[in-house]
């Protein structure tokens, strides 16, 4: 197997001055989801600030399991951030390991009905499980390697797409989780041995790369202490630079609902986003832009000649 080591560390380029920009779009039942997700890009500077013509992405999702947003990516949230990209020339494709209790992969990915998306946006889906695996050496306090499927670790640049809920033993899940999704099975074995320090040990999955940009869909919770039951609705996309910050502000909207979970502590001392802080990965001090909720229809709209109505 192949040794390999971390790329140098992703610029993050969504700054506003020295502050990580992230941009929160309320999404109300009947709005136009592509239209949100590019309001969330706009807010931050435009998506062309970090992915241009011709760069090969990887977007990564969570399709852990085969349910609904929260637990999974949900398709048009997914489609939306496709045509977001393939409208400014990048070639996209998607990756993703599906958890052990829902094996196989390739299961998850039938039951969700993943493959009718890609096949129309011609994009093509890697399996991380048959992809070639490369040792990743970092420099940790927790881990000194893991595997990694070469796919990810050779993309020229790559989106997250997080959900947000919380976690029966890493407290909450949103993007820096997202990293359980690219590390070989014998690793997952090793991250779930001690459930106890689960959390303290996701943060160091994400030195091998930093994403160009996160998203966050957010119009779906739930914030039972096992990330199931009951939902809650935010209603919002958020972006970001940052997996920090994003990750801070979703645990910040999660705790505005009752819920019997473990959230109740500051959030400097939640173990993923502190652990995520100490390694450099980002910061919870961020300059939030947001996009206030729409008010009025398209029939009540003024339109402009032929141009779409405003809001």
């Amino acid at each position: 197997m192949k040794t390999v080591k971390p790329h140098p560390r992703t610029e993050n380029v969504y700054m506003g001055g020295n502050r990580p920009l992230l941009a929160k779009v309320p999404h109300l039942n009947g709005d136009y989801l592509p239209h949100t997700v590019k309001e969330a890009f706009r807010l931050l500077g435009g998506l062309e600030k970090s992915i241009r013509r011709g760069d090969r992405v990887m977007i990564k999702p969570n399709f852990n399991c085969p349910f609904a947003l929260p637990l999974s990516t949900d398709l048009a949230f997914l489609a939306a951030v496709i045509e977001a990209l393939q409208e400014i020339g990048a070639k996209v494709t998607v990756g993703e390991l599906s958890g052990r209790a829902a094996w196989p992969t390739e299961e998850v990915i039938r039951k969700l009905g993943v493959e009718r998306v890609l096949k129309r946006y011609n994009v093509p889906f890697v399996n991380f499980q048959y992809d070639e695996w490369l040792d990743l050496l970092v420099n940790g306090t927790y881990w000194d390697s893991f595997r990694v499927p070469r796919s990810i670790y050779e993309a020229e640049k790559r989106v997250y797409l997080a959900n947000m809920r919380c976690h029966s033993t890493a407290r909450f899940t949103a993007s820096l989780k997202l990293s359980v999704g690219w590390i070989g099975l014998d690793d997952r074995d090793r991250l779930h041995i001690d459930r106890s320090g689960m959390a303290d040990r996701i943060p160091e999955l994400n030195l091998g790369w930093q994403p160009n940009v996160i998203l966050i869909d957010g119009r779906r919770s739930t914030v039972s202490w096992h990330g199931r039951g009951n939902y809650v609705y935010p209603n919002v996309v958020m972006a970001s630079g940052d997996m920090v910050a994003i990750d801070a502000e979703a645990v910040r909207i999660l705790k505005q609902y009752p819920g019997d979970n473990r959230l109740n502590v500051p959030l400097q001392n939640i173990e993923q986003l502190r652990g995520a802080t100490a390694v450099g990965l980002g910061t919870l001090d961020a300059s939030v832009v947001e996009a206030p909720a729409r008010t009025a229809t398209e029939q009540q709209g003024i339109c402009d000649n032929d141009r779409p109505t405003q809001f």
